[in-house]
């Protein structure tokens, strides 16, 4: 049983992720191409598709409504991941068979570095560059780690470890656990969405005001798959993958301030698990609910969903700011993806999302004056303003 739900977790939590990035991250720059990022693609785009297929289950079955939303997300999901993988493997063959077949023989690790620059070229190519631009893809100039810089990042290696093991052996426990854990309990004991008062056990009409926060749901349904207790899914395994993938936000964000000075980046990723730790001045620091609240949703949305938006725009002021001839639509599509995960976190998640995204979009506009930054702004805030009107239709 224990081997089945260990399965289980690596399927949902790092297969199934990781697949369906692969569909999304050969459409990204060569230099972004890279595990963490297709991870974080990966999880983008579950969570958007969770909501699109849980909102409308909790809204229109009576009966039921968790295990037909579970049946439909894991057909999709599976769906999609094999898409992606199938158009990963279709891809690294077509560029297996343009590379000289001698030149990969004369070295086996010269052609197992060739192989990984196919499979994930931004591994070998967004690394300490000694002259990295992120506004444009580079080839080659990589520099070698130095010894000190190899030190830093052990030594920032051996922070988060550290946090990570202290939020599984010392989870906390907080109020909001009476509401939020049990509403994924509830999900995956009696199949029931948002239709039970936690508090009471006793039926209710839908909450609107957490329902659409669907991530508790979300939590549920890797509980339900895997067999494990969702108190013990929110609090020991959710915390290991979030505080993980909000690390990956916090590199790329270092790879683009840091610009040409690459080798400080173990230096900033030192800084920024040193405030994580140490940021604990009140109960409502948003390094306070990253450590000890990762599960909920209101953490979620202050340490992943607002650091992926600033990632992204300053992906996007990298390329307006540079005049490239041809700018990405990429990062563009990110961002709806982000806005549409928003909403699963919590329901002002959708609307600060999009307040933080709208008032960066302003400032470049004013700097760069590019005026289309306006239309394409509105078209990525599209998903949060469905998810408000919903929310405002339903409250009614």
């Amino acid at each position: 049983m224990i081997v089945l739900s260990a399965l289980s977790l690596i399927l949902w939590l790092i297969l199934v992720p990781f697949c369906m990035g692969l569909l999304i991250c050969r459409i990204l720059p060569p230099s972004r191409q890279t595990v963490g990022i297709t991870f974080l693609v990966g999880y983008l785009l579950s969570f958007a598709v969770f909501e699109v297929i849980s909102i409308p289950c909790m809204i229109s079955i009576q009966y039921g409504a968790f295990s037909t939303c579970c049946t439909i997300f894991a057909v999709v999901s599976i769906l999609i991941a094999v898409a992606g993988l199938v158009v990963n493997v279709l891809h690294t063959i077509k560029e297996l068979k343009s590379v000289a077949y001698g030149n990969i023989q004369e070295s086996f690790l010269d052609g197992a570095k060739e192989v990984a620059l196919i499979i994930f070229p931004g591994e070998l190519r967004a690394g300490a560059e000694d002259m990295m631009n992120p506004r444009r893809d580079i080839a080659g100039m990589k520099k070698s780690f130095s010894k000190e810089d190899l030190l830093y990042w052990f030594l920032f290696i051996g922070l988060v470890v550290f946090q990570l093991f202290m939020a599984v052996t010392r989870a906390s426990f907080d109020g909001d656990d009476a509401y939020y854990v049990t509403e994924s309990l509830l999900a995956q004991q009696q199949d029931v969405m948002n239709t039970v008062l936690p508090y009471t056990g006793t039926s209710t009409s839908l909450d609107i005001r957490h329902a659409l926060a669907v991530f508790t749901m979300w939590i549920a349904f890797i509980a339900k798959m895997s067999g494990i207790h969702a108190t013990i899914m929110s609090h020991t395994i959710i915390p290991v993958v979030l505080i993980s993938l909000t690390y990956v936000i916090y590199l790329e964000i270092g790879r683009i301030l840091l610009h040409r000075r690459q080798e400080f980046l173990p230096i900033f990723m030192i800084i920024m698990a040193l405030i994580q730790m140490f940021g604990n001045v009140s109960i409502y620091t948003t390094e306070t609910f990253f450590l000890t609240r990762t599960w909920q949703g209101k953490s979620m949305t202050g340490n992943f969903v607002m650091p992926m938006i600033i990632w992204l725009m300053l992906w996007i002021a990298e390329d307006e700011i540079g005049k490239l001839s041809q700018k990405r639509a990429t990062p563009w599509i990110l961002l709806a993806l982000t806005t549409m995960s928003s909403g699963i976190f919590s329901s002002m998640g959708a609307i600060l999302g999009t307040a933080l995204l709208c008032l960066i979009s302003l400032a470049l506009l004013i700097y760069t004056r590019h005026w289309k930054l306006i239309f394409k702004t509105f078209l990525v805030c599209i998903p949060s303003g469905v998810y408000v009107l919903l929310y405002l239709f339903l409250r009614i």
